[in-house]
């Protein structure tokens, strides 16, 4: 047999796209519109119709029905409490809400918890099961687009699968008008008598400075495009009592008040999410300590970044944290000095300090008059309480074993319950 070669054809190769070369990507997120099915709407108009004290508490899941959502209230003569993520879904003036909920929450969200008979969630999981209404007391429907957060927190007699603003379209056809608004007036009474008593903190002349003085003065020079970061730690109950957000802003936090040092990062990703808005964030110094590096990308990429951080040595949050909820003395909670002020020119950017409230409002206008980024460190007093609203009995005992067995400086912290708003939020428990 004669040999024959084995002849091959020639197959041209296919072969990917170089290294390095453009791919496309959608820059905008699609999605659909997701509705609730029409009996859960009728089931939660008949459960809200049917009460007289009813309460809203709004979420991130409504940002994008802020309309339908005060339409909402206006029906039902609703009070709307805030969840921190949701803070920017009405603006904090607005005078259907009552601002805040849970360890950072007023006087009016405690009021409206404790009082209504109904209450309706919109597009939040807030965590902290202490602080919605009672067992048994009110009955609750709520709208999420996740069916597997429907009934997360509480029991829940009606869940709306769906888009927050389509959903309350839905619902809002078939609510009735209610008359009687006196439980919108006590809440809306309580709210006010809740800023008036924060006042106090906000315009205290008092050395060691009460760090609610930058943090107001800050709110108050917000530009009305102004994108808004919190970090994780004592100040974050600062931005959400003492920032009042208007139409316009946008707000970053941690969901679940535990991503310490997050505050930069959030910052810098406001400001490639957002290019030209001006960004400012709120931190600790423990916080910025940890994450301190990363404030040299923003001065890296030129952000406009204005960073707040207010320097008090400890670590406030697990400082009261220790105090109130275990009832023993704080440790483990010192932070090193550093002059982050300094440290910010040492990356390239300004630094300036605060060191007497008088100081506060010429310091935050040079600041925020210069160009690129800044930190702007107030040095302030380490042993001003971080309170909820209305201080448990449980609580004000805590607190008493552990300033008896020996916390640290405890004739100051004794000194600052006395003063408001401390004062008020002891309540029955007043030193």
């Amino acid at each position: 047999m004669r040999w024959r070669p084995i002849c091959r054809r020639k197959t041209r190769r296919r072969t990917s796209p170089p290294r390095g070369k453009a791919q496309t990507t959608s820059p905008h997120w699609q999605d659909g519109l997701l509705l609730p099915e029409a009996d859960a709407v009728r089931r939660a108009a008949e459960i809200l119709n049917g009460a007289s004290r009813v309460a809203i508490l709004a979420g991130r899941g409504a940002l994008g029905a802020r309309a339908e959502l005060e339409q909402a209230a206006q029906l039902l003569g609703a009070p709307v409490a805030k969840a921190l993520l949701g803070k920017a879904v009405l603006p904090d003036d607005h005078p259907y809400t009552t601002g805040g909920i849970g360890y950072y929450g007023t006087f009016g969200t405690h009021a409206a918890m404790a009082q209504c008979d109904a209450l309706l969630i919109v597009g939040s999981t807030f965590p902290y099961v202490e602080y919605y209404p009672k067992p048994g007391q009110a009955r609750i429907v709520q709208i999420d687009r996740d069916p597997q957060r429907i009934g997360l927190r509480q029991p829940v007699e009606a869940g709306l699968v769906g888009d927050a603003r389509a959903a309350l379209e839905m619902l809002n056809a078939q609510l009735r008008r209610k008359q009687d608004r006196s439980f919108l007036e006590m809440a809306q009474a309580e709210t006010r008598r809740w800023y008036a008593t924060i006042r106090a903190a906000e315009v205290s002349e008092r050395q060691p400075m009460n760090p609610s003085v930058p943090v107001a003065a800050l709110g108050a020079r917000l530009p009305p495009d102004a994108v808004l970061v919190a970090d994780s730690g004592h100040h974050t109950g600062l931005v959400a009592r003492h920032i009042r957000l208007q139409p316009g802003h946008d707000f970053g936090v941690s969901g679940l008040l535990a991503s310490m040092a997050c505050a930069i990062p959030y910052a810098v990703a406001a400001g490639c999410a957002f290019p030209g808005r001006p960004i400012f964030g709120v931190i600790g110094d423990g916080g910025l300590a940890m994450q301190l590096g990363e404030f040299s990308t923003a001065v890296a990429m030129g952000l406009p970044l204005k960073l707040l951080v207010l320097r008090n040595g400890t670590l406030g949050q697990i400082k009261w944290e220790q105090l109130l909820f275990l009832g023993n003395p704080d440790f483990g909670v010192a932070v090193p000095g550093i002059d982050f002020a300094r440290a910010a020119e040492a990356m390239g950017a300004r630094g300036y300090t605060i060191e007497r409230p008088e100081q506060v409002g010429p310091v935050l206008d040079a600041a925020l008059a210069a160009p690129g980024p800044a930190i702007i460190q107030a040095i302030v007093d380490p042993h001003e309480p971080l309170l909820p609203a209305v201080v448990s009995d449980a609580y004000a005992e805590h607190l008493r074993k552990a300033l008896a067995k020996g916390a640290t400086d405890a004739p100051a912290i004794w000194a600052a319950l006395g003063r408001e708003p401390a004062r008020s939020m002891m309540g029955k428990h007043r030193v």
